[in-house]
């Protein structure tokens, strides 16, 4: 069986569901990981808190954290009919990051969904404890947009500094050396160059899976897909969607 995965910062959820939701049925993954949802509390959810339900007819599991109406918040989706049972949640209260282990197939799953945004950042020592105790047999996926580049030369166009580049990439690369992980797409393409992220001042890669060494034998593709226009025009700044098939 082949798992696809797919991580997109869709920067409003709600607003565009309709939108993201019909992208995400053309794409057909099985898993997706979005950022900046901006789902904020509300009568039933506090801020801090996370939401499970089902969002039909698409998807037997939406997971997201709950934050603010106009910022911040991840969300993991699991196709319909996938078989995923054995949920278990750890959501980070401002709205960067979730962890949920899981089982389907015989095959025990951990998905680190991530979005470190430009103010305060995630302190990847803390994120690391959180995640020590993960199973060794699990296949160990961890994506998102984490606002940094890994490579200047190759993963942007401009010569402008990314604030708090430093300190980011940093926190990121002792959590990559720590649990042994890969950038996937440089992994597959090392000399290519190809962004997900548009502004004014340039291009940039910013939104990445990471997986162990020891399953980077498992991966079958991974592309970074061509950015959706919305209904609701989004001005220079924009993502694209990263899309990563494993073979379980």
């Amino acid at each position: 069986m082949t798992l696809t995965v797919l991580s997109w910062n869709v920067n409003g959820f709600t607003r565009k569901k309709s939108d993201v939701l019909h992208h995400l049925n053309l794409l057909q993954a099985d898993v997706v990981f979005l950022q900046e949802t901006h789902i904020g509390p509300s009568t039933n959810y506090a801020a801090g808190s996370i939401k499970i339900q089902s969002l039909e007819p698409q998807y037997d599991w939406e997971v997201y954290t709950i934050y603010k109406k106009t910022s911040r918040g991840v969300a993991i989706l699991f196709r319909k009919g996938l078989g995923c049972e054995g949920l278990k949640v750890i959501g980070d209260g401002n709205g960067r990051f979730m962890i949920i282990s899981c089982r389907f197939q015989e095959q025990d799953f951990v998905f680190v969904n991530v979005y470190n945004p430009m103010n305060e950042k995630i302190d990847f020592a803390k994120f690391t404890d959180s995640l020590v105790s993960v199973s060794q047999s699990a296949l160990f996926i961890v994506g998102g947009d984490f606002n940094t580049v890994m490579d200047a030369k190759v993963d942007k166009t401009s010569n402008h500094r990314n604030r708090g580049h430093r300190d980011r990439f940093k926190g990121l690369t002792s959590f990559l050396e720590f649990f042994n992980l890969v950038d996937v797409w440089r992994w597959l393409y090392p000399e290519e160059k190809n962004f997900t992220y548009f502004d004014a001042k340039g291009k940039s890669r910013l939104d990445y899976f990471f997986l162990p060494v020891r399953i980077l034998k498992n991966v079958t593709a991974c592309e970074i897909l061509e950015r959706i226009q919305y209904s609701d025009k989004e001005g220079l700044k924009s993502n694209s969607t990263v899309q990563s098939s494993y073979l379980m």
